[in-house]
């Protein structure tokens, strides 16, 4: 049986823990940020301060060894990330030689530390099967959102250090950081139960909050954010308040986890209550199409509901960033509607489309199932509708069901044979067979009537995933013209259902109804006779 005071304890101390080391992280980037000038004396008290928290977990694990309700799976995720807090202390010295850069430092606490910590707290919480899953997923997005607001403070000292605010990458990439803030903090509400968001309201008020929201609304509303007269160190002071009421939430809503409306002497039953909620905003239609997912596809009611009750359904507008390369990976995207890009930036400002995905995709599901930051970066490009699961919720669900690993190691490996086939379609072969190849895709994929493409999105879009400009994109889809293509802005209408057959490979052909029939009319997919154009 689980102690829920033996659980609390561990958690209070992992979220002090995680406090000490967010604020290491924050001295850390304004030190580096000012050449050395700034909070040398708070950055050294702060070193002292995070690895006593650490070395408080250091003291306990003994006796958490003993005790039988931590696995030895959970125990070697607490010693690696004590081991990991003393790399970090083996680079304080580095640190304060300037040996390392701001990005540098947020990456390193973020992925080695803190990630790691915040899926131990997770983990540790839903151990306790006297804890309400619900409340459990709302305290695990409160903990992500807490690691957003003190990323926020980091990357404004170094902007505000730095005079980065005038620079318009930065200010699309702070921007994106309040936006998944808004996120996290919806996500919270969405989930919390009365007393949960008592405990978020009773505590998270004050002068420095005010004017911290009045910053960032006017940031966020795209008027010119004027920050004359704010020092580094006045932001750092805010933004700290913030981050320390933050903590006291987070002992509060530590302390309300366990089930509620369940009498005193039959708490030893709750093992065996199973909770289910549904989906926030799904409709009966979509709890269908997620059921006949690959990845959900024929699994048991139970598995399904404990999966799901975790998740958000949301709406998201064209535009919308979901998230950038580099940052941590903290939730699985699962497209039910519309067009996503994934993509990385290149070092002259453009950018390289890799995929487009759409209904039924999984979005960088393998930083998920691995435990990485994002390799790459997703952005809407056609309103969609996406699921969102809780990483730390769908890696302890793997580790429970070794069904659900082998559907998502399965879905990694199709996604690394699409990209295989689309980058051999796409960057090694001619700009007419690009399209031609693109143009029968949606057709395949998509088409209902069989000489009528709708195509998905904006043109520009395509010559960017086609790989190509967009003016070589307009002189080749003029060929296609020229032979008897009609081209309208949002459509192409074939002259017959055969014309661009020639365009075939064998994953095509695959999901091809034609394919393998009499009005086949490339059996063998060599492409051998494609049309001159």
């Amino acid at each position: 049986m689980v102690s829920i005071v033996f659980m609390n304890e561990a958690l209070h101390y992992f979220g002090d823990a995680l406090h000490e080391i967010q604020a290491e992280r924050g001295c850390a980037v304004l030190f580096v940020s000012s050449k050395g000038k700034l909070f040398k004396k708070e950055l050294l008290n702060v070193f002292e301060q995070s690895q006593a928290a650490f070395e408080e977990i250091r003291q306990q694990l003994k006796a958490w060894r003993d005790d039988s309700s931590f696995d030895d799976e959970l125990l070697h995720k607490i010693k690696n990330i004590l081991e990991n807090s003393l790399v970090v202390k083996s680079r304080q010295s580095q640190i304060l030689n300037l040996e390392f850069n701001a990005t540098e430092i947020i990456g390193g606490y973020s992925h080695d530390i803190i990630s790691p910590l915040m899926e131990i707290m997770v983990l540790v919480a839903l151990l306790n099967k006297n804890n309400d899953p619900a409340k459990v997923s709302a305290y695990s997005f409160f903990l992500q959102l807490k690691e957003k607001f003190g990323r926020e403070r980091a990357l404004g000292a170094r902007g505000l250090m730095t005079q980065s605010f005038d620079n318009r990458e930065f200010l699309d990439r702070f921007r994106f950081l309040l936006a998944e803030q808004d996120s996290f903090k919806r996500s919270f509400f969405s989930m919390a139960d009365d007393k949960q968001k008592k405990i978020y309201d009773s505590i998270m008020h004050g002068n420095s909050i005010r004017a911290l929201d009045n910053l960032q609304d006017r940031l966020k509303s795209g008027h010119h954010l004027d920050i004359k007269g704010l020092t580094p160190q006045e932001w750092f002071r805010l933004t700290s308040d913030k981050i320390n009421l933050m903590k006291k939430v987070g002992r509060e809503l530590t302390n309300s986890l366990q089930m509620s409306e369940i009498p005193t002497d039959e708490i030893s039953q709750a093992s065996h209550i199973q909770i289910t909620r549904p989906v926030e905003g799904i409709t009966a239609e979509q709890r269908k199409f997620i059921e006949a997912l690959p990845f959900f596809i024929n699994l048991p009611e139970n598995i399904t509901s404990g999966l799901l009750q975790h998740g958000q359904v949301r709406d998201y507008k064209k535009g919308k960033l979901l998230f950038l390369a580099g940052e941590v990976s903290s939730r699985l995207h699962i497209i039910l509607s519309g067009w996503v890009k994934s993509f990385k930036g290149r070092s002259d400002g453009e950018e390289t489309v890799l995929q487009m995905l759409t209904s039924g995709d999984m979005i960088a599901e393998s930083s998920v199932f691995l435990n990485a930051t994002y390799a790459v970066s997703a952005q809407v490009v056609k309103d969609a509708v996406i699921l969102t699961l809780p990483a730390p919720i769908i890696r302890e669900k793997i580790k429970l069901h070794n069904e659900l690993a082998l559907r998502l190691l399965n879905g990694m490996s199709k996604n690394s044979h699409i990209l295989i086939q689309e980058f051999e379609n796409i960057r090694l072969k001619p700009a007419t067979e690009r399209v031609g190849w693109f143009l029968l895709k949606i057709l395949v994929e998509n088409g209902q009537v069989p000489d009528l493409i709708e195509l998905p999105y904006d043109k520009s879009l395509i010559a960017s995933y086609l790989d190509m400009k967009p003016e070589t994109f307009s002189r080749t889809l003029k060929r296609f013209k020229d032979n008897g293509f009609k081209i309208n802005r949002n459509s192409v209408i074939l002259p017959n259902v055969n014309a661009l057959c020639g365009f075939c490979d064998h994953d095509l052909a695959a999901a091809c109804d034609r394919h393998g029939t009499p009005e086949c009319a490339k059996p063998d997919c060599s492409g051998d006779n494609i049309t001159d154009f």
